[in-house]
């Protein structure tokens, strides 16, 4: 039971992680962002520690998951597209 908890703390880690990326992806693609706090605000790139982290909750999720995850906020590859590919909704796409 204990490992349970701990496995659906990191998924709700990893979910909030990703829909930060996300957002902050869309902020800049869509111009949003200031280059100055894009550049002095928050780090750019996350530390070493924290792309393991990232890599490690990835890594515990089901493989459609973290291809979806992979996909929409890393490689920045619109939800629709995703969707198309596996068959499913946008909506669907959203909710991993």
């Amino acid at each position: 039971m204990n490992d349970e908890l701990i496995i659906e703390e990191c998924r709700r880690i990893l979910r909030r992680i990703a829909w930060r990326l996300q957002y902050r992806t869309w902020k800049i693609s869509n111009g949003e962002l200031p280059i100055i706090e894009n550049l002095c605000g928050q780090k750019i790139m996350p530390s070493v520690d924290s792309k393991l982290d990232v890599e490690e909750l990835l890594n515990s999720l089901p493989s459609k998951a973290k291809f979806i995850i992979e996909q929409v906020v890393i490689n920045r590859i619109p939800e629709e597209i995703i969707a198309q590919q596996l068959g499913i909704s946008q909506q669907g796409v959203n909710k991993y």
